[in-house]
């Protein structure tokens, strides 16, 4: 009886670590979406921008790519912690924009 009841915790355990990884996953997912649809954003002005401030847009590019890489690492990191090990999906469905030249 102990034990059936050791396993019952045990799987109870692993269920609610199984949802706090996805749970995380999602969020990671969600903030990299929002990063790359600001930097989305950032480039279509700078293609209308001139000046001081378009030194300003492109240094908030700069700042939003810096973000946006490190925010796809760490999803690539859950994804791995949640047993996805194959990221050629994370590069078609995020892909980072190469940095903006002038």
């Amino acid at each position: 009886m102990a034990f059936q009841d050791r396993s019952n915790a045990l799987q109870a355990l692993e269920a609610e670590f199984q949802a706090e990884r996805a749970s995380s996953l999602r969020k990671l997912e969600t903030r990299l979406e929002a990063l790359l649809g600001e930097l989305a954003q950032v480039e279509l002005q700078l293609k209308s921008r001139a000046g001081k401030d378009r030194r300003a847009q492109l240094a908030r590019h700069q700042d939003l790519r810096k973000e946006a890489e490190h925010q796809r690492w760490c999803f690539m990191v859950q994804r791995e912690a949640c047993g996805f090990v194959n990221h050629d999906d994370l590069d078609r469905y995020y892909p980072l924009p190469p940095p903006w030249r002038e």
